[in-house]
């Protein structure tokens, strides 16, 4: 009779055991998810930013071009300058 209580005390410490660790499991998978995600969608956001730096450095090399452009309709001289940006132009597609 003794060894029965014993047993029986032994599988019911195991299921109050196993119990809590599968609440515990359920509690805290889900946080370990999140992290992942968060982790993830930080490298997303740190390549976004970058591109979005890139389009604004080649958004400003046009727009000095379209200026030089239209300054030199206007005016009919200025291709030193338009050289200079065509080779900054150049060089900036050339790079990225």
């Amino acid at each position: 009779m003794q060894i029965i209580q014993t047993i029986l005390g032994i599988c019911g410490g195991i299921s109050i055991i196993g119990g809590a660790g599968a609440i515990i499991w359920k509690v805290l998978r889900p946080a370990f998810k999140m992290s992942k995600r968060v982790e993830k969608l930080e490298e997303y956001n740190d390549l976004d930013y970058k591109r979005l730096k890139a389009l604004e450095e080649m958004q400003k090399q046009q727009s000095k071009c379209l200026a030089a452009m239209l300054n030199h309709q206007i005016t009919g001289n200025g291709i030193e300058n338009m050289k200079r940006i065509r080779d900054d132009l150049l060089e900036s597609i050339i790079d990225k």
